[in-house]
């Protein structure tokens, strides 16, 4: 605990203060300082509020102080390693725990409770201001990146564009600004070397736009079955017909016998000739049967069937079409045209020559079936072909070759050329600089994002911790219903660790100065009742907590204080209340009979004065005793009494000092007595005439005397002269003996009161 304040210096009024121990009694566990407005009790909440927070106050850099406590000396120096539990309660504790969420509260007013809470609030209102700065960054970063993506994406168009038409290149798609870009990618910082001197680019320019273009032949094919079919006939042309009967007749006439044959199927199941209308023999068919065998018949189909497939071979061939001369390059001319001559003549040769010579000599043998017809041979006519045809074939496939290589070196020239003109267009468009502004404008997109998204988790977490520190708004409703005896004004907790004040149902957006000191009080108090803290060991410096209350709150507040602070370890309360410093008067009682180290009343408490005096022409705050009068009587009306009483036993009533101002005291003691005895508004002699009824009349008129002539300047010769002792006297008992009398009560009370 602590003991004294041995000195204070550079702390506002308090500028060279040092402990007076022959003025000033110790602290005790109670202590209740009282103090005018502005003598400094405040003040002395910052020293209290320093230790509390364990450092100097911003507004008194310099302070120096030295404490004594029951565990030794705390000074400035060591004020960081103190280890008190202090909690004060001041004007400095309201600001920093009542604060609303904007500055004049009158469209949604939110209230913020609690230091930790308000700094955290006041962290999360800068960091979502710092979040408003980056989205406005943001938002001109994007806003820049997209009007040089927009100009960087014209130029790349109109760059494609122009490329496209030196190149004639009619398809968009084969090469626009993507393609473009796509190109300007691969050629990367490298690009100078693409770009051609004045003749390559001329050369290759002249060789792209040649407009000829030629297209692959395909190589001729010839089927070759001049060698079969000859082998075919050969074999048919060997055949002999064996027969059970020739007609020698039909054998040496071929036509008879074709005819015969004819006639043979149109006279089936005939009885007349067709051609002379004789009746037929009866064996006819059976000795024409005998020499148009099975055997001869075959032959005749095989002949017909060869005939038939040499013809068709005849006709494919005619239909073998060689390329023009004209598909072919230049430089082929000459040998394609002669190769092409010797081909043709070589089929033209198996057409007219060896295949009319095979149907002729198939005609032969169908005429003389029965006769061998001698071989034939035709020469080596296939390898003659088929070697003219594989020169014929090799012309066109170095032909095909060349018009190959020259497309494949046209392509290579284009992308040369693409290459070239999209180098330039790197220089033209000062592409590799816009394109590392535009990507350093991305990362800083990026970068922003990424530090919004850090900030957002900040607030978050801000949050989380206001809500976590938050006071259930039931227990301070609780309490302020004890203060307003309704439910008029009372918070509702939002879900963000702020509250709303409520007054009768409805948004309160105005509080006076005294009901925001009371919320303060009440969460101050709901503080030191957390499980976390324990007040039985912390010292409680409580700083006028009846400021701008009216006299009924006063009475709640001195309630509410007797029920929650009595049981800290010491306690320290001033006001410049008058009538709440007499209330705290009877805070404290003396411990019961047979209580362990009991203690009386006064053993527990000290009351102290503060109070501002001039030392060396300087206005300064000094601690000092309660004088005794404050402390004995808790009004005016009380001391009054009291010097009229000691007066009224005194066996030497000649104090000259106390004549001149007995008359003034009971008249000011009278009418204020009468004033609350008689409220009826009549004038005071009416009332003292009604007062002192049953009293002799000289008796009277002495006391009114007195009360009128040397208490006011009814006589200006009065004040030249000391007041009768024996009219004042008279005075004096003659007050007292009818407040005796006529209200007994209310005189013992008084009495009382001067014992106390």
């Amino acid at each position: 605990m602590f003991k004294k304040i041995e000195n204070i210096k550079n702390l506002g009024t308090y500028s060279g203060f040092s402990w007076n121990s022959q003025f000033c009694e110790v602290f005790k566990r109670y202590n209740f300082i009282y103090g005018w407005n502005y003598s400094g009790k405040t003040t002395l909440s910052r020293l209290f509020h320093c230790l509390e927070i364990k450092k100097t106050h911003p507004d008194y850099p310099h302070l120096q102080f030295t404490i004594e406590t029951n565990n030794g000396k705390i000074t400035e120096r060591d004020i960081e390693n103190n280890n008190l539990s202090i909690r004060v309660f001041n004007e400095e504790f309201v600001e920093d725990n009542f604060k609303w969420n904007d500055e004049n509260h009158r469209v949604n007013p939110v209230l913020i409770l609690g230091k930790e809470s308000i700094e955290l609030q006041q962290k999360i209102s800068e960091k979502e201001k710092e979040i408003k700065e980056k989205e406005e960054e943001k938002k001109k970063i994007a806003e820049e990146k997209k009007r040089l993506e927009t100009e960087f994406e014209r130029s790349l168009t109109n760059k494609a564009s122009e490329i496209r038409k030196i190149l004639n290149i009619t398809n968009q798609r084969e090469f626009d600004k993507t393609l473009l870009g796509n190109k300007i990618n691969i050629l990367g910082e490298n690009y100078k070397k693409y770009i051609l001197n004045d003749k390559d680019l001329e050369t290759k320019l002249n060789t792209y736009r040649n407009e000829r273009e030629y297209k692959t032949i395909d190589n001729i094919t010839v089927h070759l079955k001049v060698n079969e079919l000859t082998n075919r006939t050969n074999n048919v042309l060997n055949k002999k017909i064996s027969v059970q009967r020739v007609i020698q007749k039909l054998r040496d006439n071929p036509k008879l016998n074709n005819w015969v044959r004819e006639g043979i199927d149109l006279h089936k199941n005939e009885k007349q000739c067709q051609f002379c209308g004789n009746n037929l023999p009866a064996d006819l068919f059976d000795r024409l049967n005998k020499h148009f065998s099975k055997e001869f018949n075959e032959l005749i189909d095989e002949i017909n069937l060869l005939e038939k497939e040499i013809n068709e071979y005849k006709n494919n061939l005619q239909k073998i079409e060689l390329p023009d001369e004209a598909r072919f390059y230049e430089e082929f001319h000459d040998n394609y045209r002669i190769k092409k001559e010797e081909l043709k003549k070589c089929i033209e040769s198996i057409k007219e020559e060896k295949i009319t010579y095979l149907l002729k000599k198939l005609k032969e043998k169908r005429n003389k079936p029965f006769d061998v017809i001698d071989k034939i041979s035709l020469g080596n006519i296939e390898d003659e072909i088929d070697s003219i045809l594989k020169e014929v074939n090799n012309l066109i496939n170095q032909n095909n070759k060349k018009i190959q290589g020259l497309s494949e070196e046209k392509n290579k020239i284009k992308q040369e050329l693409l290459n070239h003109y999209s180098a330039l267009a790197i220089h033209d468009l000062d592409y590799l600089n816009k394109k590392i502004e535009i990507e350093k404008l991305t990362k800083e997109l990026t970068n922003k994002n990424i530090e919004m998204e850090l900030i957002t988790k900040e607030i978050d977490k801000f949050k989380n911790e206001i809500i976590r520190s938050n006071i259930g708004a039931d227990k301070i409703n609780k309490y302020l219903k004890t203060f307003f005896s309704d439910d008029q004004l009372y918070l509702k907790a939002l879900n963000d660790g702020t509250y709303q004040i409520y007054r009768n149902e409805n948004i309160a957006k105005n509080l006076s100065t005294g009901e925001k000191n009371i919320i303060a009080l009440i969460y101050f108090i709901t503080k030191l009742e957390e499980t976390s803290f324990n007040i039985n060991d912390s010292i409680i410096f409580i700083d006028d907590p009846v400021s701008s209350l009216d006299s009924n709150h006063t009475f709640k507040v001195y309630g509410f204080l007797s029920e929650k602070v009595l049981n800290c370890k010491q306690l320290f309360i001033t006001t410049h209340n008058f009538d709440f410093f007499n209330l705290i008067k009877d805070l404290i009682k003396s411990d019961p009979v047979g209580t362990i180290n009991r203690q009386t009343k006064e053993q527990k408490e000290n009351f102290y004065l503060i109070k501002k005096v001039c030392i060396n022409n300087q206005r300064c705050s000094i601690i000092e005793n309660l004088p005794v009068i404050l402390k004995r009587f808790k009004s005016e009306y009380n001391y009054l009494f009291s010097i009229l009483e000691d007066f009224k036993g005194l066996e030497d009533k000649s104090s000259f000092e106390l004549l001149y101002l007995l008359p003034n005291i009971a008249r000011r003691f009278i009418e204020a007595y009468l004033f609350y005895k008689y409220p009826d508004g009549k004038k005071f002699k009416d009332k003292c005439n009604k007062f002192f009824t049953n009293c002799e009349e000289t008796t009277k008129k002495s006391t009114l005397k007195v009360l009128d002539e040397y208490s006011h300047e009814e006589n200006p010769e009065h004040i030249q002269k000391f007041p009768d002792i024996n009219e004042v006297e008279t005075c004096v008992i003659t007050i007292l003996t009818q407040l005796q009398n006529k209200d007994r009560e209310h005189y013992n009370a008084l009495c009382e009161s001067l014992i106390n």
